[in-house]
C-alpha cells in the first residue's frame, strides 16, 4: 500500500486491530474469518499475517503470534509483536471488522477512480465500473443463523404489525398465490403471439408503483413500450396510437391520466447487445429494485473469449440473472420464449409445461417462480390467455388465470378465476417381458 493520509492511516488502524485481537483471543478468529477476507487487507504484510491465522484455524491447529511467526518464516515477529501491544482487548473485534471493511472500501474505490483516471479502452474502464458496483452490493456468502436466534427472530418477522414486501401484481387472484420478494427470480414464458411483451408492461407499471423498476427490452424500442403502456392504461385504441390518428376524446382521457401515468418509478430501456453483467451495473447505477428483462433468449453470452453453444449461452445467461438477483437483492423478472409444440391431430397445441422453456433446462431451476402465457383452446375469439402457475417455490403451483386479453389496448382482465390447466396424461402402464417364475425346482 502506498500512500499517506487520514485514509492510509484509517486503514492500518483497522487491519490492527483485527490482527492484533486474533492474535491476543483466539475465541475472536473465527467470526474475524467469517466476516473478512483476503481483498478487505490492503496492505502485503498485514494480508499474509491473516492468511496464515486462516491456515492454521482450518486445519485446527493453534493460533498464536510465536506459531503464525513460524509458519511465515520468522520475519513477522516484531510486527505482531507491534499490533498485539496496541490492541487493548479483543473485545471490540467486531468493531475493528466493520471499520476494517468501510475503510478498505474506500480505499478500492479510490485504486478503481485512479485506473478509470488511467484506462486505455472503453472494456478496461466497464471492469473498473463492475468491480465498484461488486463492493457496493456483494453479499456474505454465508449467514449463520442458530435456531434460537432463528425461533426469536420468526416473532419479529411475524408479529402481524408490518405486512411483508412482496411484489404488488394487476390481478388480485396472483397476489393471494405468489410471495416474491427482493433476489427472487421470476420466469414468464410465452409465445411469440400470446402478448408476453403486453402483460410484462402491466405487470411492470403496477409493480412501480412501489419499486423502482427498469424494463430491458431487447427487441422493442422504448417508444413503441410507452405507447403500450399508455394505451393500457389509459384504454386508448393502440391502432389509433400507431397510426396518429388520435381523436379529442383520446387526447383528452390521456390527459386527464397525467398523474396517474407518470407517478411509476418506471423506467424503459433499449439495451440490445447488453450482457448480464451490463443489465447489474446499469441496475445498480439507477437503484432499481425490480429489472424486467425481454426476453431472457436474446441476451448474448458474457465475452470471456470462449465459444457458447445456444444451449450453453442460455444457460450461462439464466444462471447469471439468478445469481445477480442472490447477490444484489433485486428481484429479476425475466421473459422467456417457449418452443413450439407438435400440434395435435385436430390442428390444437397442447398447452406448454416448464420442460417448453426454450433451449434449456436451467431455466426452470434457476427461477422461483414460472408463470406460463398461452392461447386458450377453444378460443373461437382468439382473446382468452391462460396463465399457469408452473412453478411457484413458496406457494401453490398448477393452478392458474383465465385472462382476457384486448390486443387493441393492449391490455389483460379477468375472465376466469382459478382456471384449472388441463390435467396431464396419465402415466403409461409398466409391462415385462419376464413370466414370473414357477414354483417347480432348479433345473441349475
Amino acid at each position: 500500500m502506498t500512500g499517506k493520509g487520514p485514509l492510509s492511516e484509517q486503514l492500518l488502524n483497522a487491519e490492527t486491530g483485527v490482527l492484533g485481537s486474533m492474535l491476543i483471543d483466539e475465541a475472536a478468529v473465527g467470526p474475524m474469518l467469517m466476516a473478512l477476507a483476503d481483498t478487505d487487507f490492503q496492505t502485503p504484510e498485514r494480508r499474509h499475517i491473516f492468511q496464515a491465522i486462516r491456515r492454521r484455524y482450518g486445519a485446527g491447529q493453534p493460533v498464536d503470534a510465536l506459531l503464525v511467526n513460524e509458519d511465515l518464516g520468522g520475519a513477522y515477529g516484531q510486527l505482531m509483536a507491534d499490533m498485539m501491544a496496541v490492541t487493548p482487548t479483543a473485545a471490540n473485534a467486531d468493531a475493528y471488522a466493520q471499520a476494517l471493511k468501510r475503510t478498505s472500501r474506500l480505499w478500492q474505490l479510490r485504486q478503481i477512480g485512479d485506473g478509470l483516471a488511467e484506462a486505455d479502452s472503453e472494456e478496461d474502464c466497464r471492469k473498473l465500473i463492475d468491480r465498484a458496483n461488486l463492493l457496493f452490493t456483494e453479499r456474505s456468502s454465508v449467514r449463520r443463523v442458530t435456531m434460537a436466534q432463528a425461533y426469536m427472530d420468526f416473532f419479529k418477522r411475524r408479529d402481524g404489525m408490518k405486512p411483508p414486501e412482496y411484489l404488488h401484481w394487476p390481478f388480485s387472484d396472483l397476489e393471494e398465490q405468489l410471495h416474491v420478494g427482493a433476489g427472487d427470480m421470476v420466469v414468464i414464458g410465452g409465445y411469440s403471439s400470446a402478448g408476453k411483451t403486453a402483460f410484462a408492461l402491466q405487470i411492470a407499471f403496477r409493480i412501480a408503483r412501489d419499486k423502482r423498476v427498469g424494463f430491458f427490452s431487447y427487441e422493442t424500442d422504448a417508444d413503441k413500450l410507452a405507447d403500450r403502456t399508455i394505451a393500457c392504461q389509459t384504454q386508448t385504441s393502440f391502432t389509433r396510437i400507431m397510426t396518429n390518428r388520435l381523436t379529442y376524446e383520446d387526447y383528452g382521457r390521456i390527459k386527464e391520466t397525467r398523474q396517474h401515468m407518470t407517478a411509476p418509478a418506471l423506467e424503459l430501456l433499449e439495451t440490445p447487445g447488453m450482457p448480464v453483467s451490463g443489465i447489474s451495473a446499469y441496475a445498480l447505477a439507477h437503484h432499481y429494485d425490480v429489472i424486467l428483462v425481454d426476453y431472457l433468449q436474446k441476451i448474448p453470452a458474457p465475452k470471456d473469449g470462449r465459444y457458447f453453444s445456444e444451449f450453453e449461452r442460455v444457460s450461462r445467461v439464466s444462471s447469471d440473472l439468478q445469481q445477480l438477483g442472490r447477490t444484489t437483492g433485486k428481484t429479476v423478472i425475466a421473459l422467456s420464449q417457449l418452443s413450439r409444440a407438435e400440434k395435435r391431430k385436430d390442428g390444437s397445441i397442447p398447452p406448454p409445461t416448464m420442460s417448453s422453456l426454450r433451449q434449456s433446462g436451467q431455466i426452470e431451476q434457476d427461477a422461483d417462480v414460472v408463470l406460463l402465457l398461452y392461447k386458450e383452446y377453444q378460443d373461437f375469439d382468439k382473446t382468452r390467455r391462460c396463465l399457469d402457475v408452473a412453478k411457484n417455490k413458496d406457494g401453490e403451483a398448477g393452478v392458474g388465470l383465465l385472462l382476457n386479453f384486448d390486443g387493441d389496448k393492449q391490455c389483460f382482465s379477468i375472465a376466469a378465476r382459478q382456471h384449472s390447466p388441463p390435467p396431464k396424461p396419465a402415466a403409461p402402464v409398466q409391462t415385462t417381458m419376464f413370466r414370473e417364475i414357477s414354483a417347480e425346482p432348479c433345473p441349475f
